[in-house]
Order: C-alpha cells, then structure tokens, then sequence
C-alpha cells in the first residue's frame, strides 16, 4: 500500500512559485547597469503569471508582449551605455564580461525549466504538458532578448570607451546606431551599410524571433555577438564613420 500522494493544487502552487523566481533570475543577469532589472521587469515581469493562468490565447499575448519590447529596452539602454559604460576597455575585458552574462542567464534558464516540468506534472489546465513546452518556448524566447540586451550593452560600453579613447564625441542616437551597426554587420569592420535606421528593427525582430536553443550553450551566437562587434569596432575607423552618420545613413 503506497502512502497518499500529494494533491496537484499545492504542487502546482510551488512549480509557479519556483517559476516566478526563476523568471526574477533571468531579469536580472550579472553585468548590466543599475536598474538593468527593474526595466525588464517592467517589461516582462508579468510574463509567467500570464503564461501560467488559463484562457484562450495567452501565449499570442505573451510572444506579442516579448516582441514589443525590445525597442523600449533599448531607449533606456543607450543611454546607460553614454552616462555609465561597462568598465571594458579591450576585447578580452567584453568576452569576460559577456561570459559572466551568458553563465547567468543559462543557469537561471535551466531553473525555469525544472520548475515548468514541475508545473506540467500537477497541471489541471488541459494539455498541460503541451503547455509545459509551449511556455519553455517563450523561456528561450525570453532569455534570447535578454541575451540580446546584454550584448548590446557591452558593445555600446566598448564603443563609448573606444570614442573617448579617440577623442571623438557622439550623442545617444549615434552611438544607438553605431552599436546597432557593429552588431549586425558581417565583415571586419562596421559597414556603413549598416548605419541605417531599419538596422535597429532587423537586430531586435532577430532577438525576439530566437528561441531555447538560441539562449543555451550549444546552440547560442548570444554572447560571442558582443566580442564579434568589440573587434569590428577595432578595425573601423570610426571618425569616418561618424561623418558618414551625420551626413545621414543609406536605407534612411
């Protein structure tokens, strides 16, 4: 005769509380600026709660709400990345500062997921292992724009570090789209190409189009973007590149 098995309502409670504190966890990833959390808190803080309760259509919701937020994220980010940079001032200092971001978000991520197997097992919603995977879908979707913000950080840290270093002043906007550009571009160097305004929507719809696999290890270009970027920015001349700006971006 076996004992009597816990009831799902109270397991169900404590996979949802586990999960909160995961989805805190990811928000909150080594490295980026003060008030870093509290902006994507407020941008995705009530993303579990939604994507736990029932109703029709909530993950629609959820994908659309992590989707629009980006843009809003980075208002605030660039002007942290002017006011207070990232303490990078070569190449190695932004690989180890995006290692410590990436081992972060990758153990907050794991976390969510044990508490999603959790939630799924003592769920009473139907389907509720499909739902289970669906919301691990939203996750990595998640933690892709987190991992995402982060490199923009520290390339906008190292671009601000590398201006002063030249003596060359640039404004909030420029140095939005010089790190927008240094980020997307394929060569060596930054392409003027990518100065454009258009480049920031095709940056963020690549955030928030990833998925799990693109927050995890074996499947990540996150967190290798930012070192990427850091040597295109070395080899730009980026006096040059900034009198290109100002006479305004091809693609505007």
């Amino acid at each position: 005769m076996t004992g009597p098995t816990e009831p799902p309502r109270p397991r169900l409670a404590r996979a949802r509380a586990a999960f909160a504190r995961g989805l805190r966890s990811l928000l909150a990833p080594d490295g980026l600026p003060t008030g870093a959390s509290s902006e994507l808190e407020s941008a995705f803080g009530d993303i579990g709660r939604e994507a736990l309760a029932a109703g029709p259509g909530r993950m629609r919701r959820v994908r659309a709400q992590v989707a629009a937020a980006p843009p809003k994220l980075l208002d605030w980010m660039s002007t942290q990345v002017v006011d207070h940079p990232a303490v990078v001032y070569d190449v190695a200092g932004v690989e180890e500062l995006a290692s410590r971001q990436t081992k972060s978000i990758q153990a907050a991520v794991g976390a969510l997921q044990l508490a999603l197997v959790g939630a799924a097992a003592a769920s009473t919603l139907e389907g509720g292992p499909f739902l289970a995977v669906a919301i691990d879908g939203v996750v990595g979707q998640v933690a892709a724009v987190v991992h995402g913000l982060c490199d923009w950080y520290d390339t906008g840290s190292y671009l601000v570090r590398r201006l002063d270093h030249e003596g060359l002043d640039a404004d909030v906007g420029e140095v939005r789209r010089l790190t927008n550009a240094a980020l997307m571009s394929k060569g060596k160097a930054v392409e003027e190409r990518m100065l454009a305004r258009s480049t920031e929507f095709r940056l963020v719809r690549r955030w928030s189009g990833n998925g799990l696999v693109d927050a995890l290890p074996f499947g990540s270009s996150l967190g290798r973007a930012a070192v990427k970027a850091a040597e295109r920015i070395d080899h730009t001349d980026l006096a040059r590149t900034l009198a290109v700006l100002r006479l305004e971006a091809p693609g505007h």
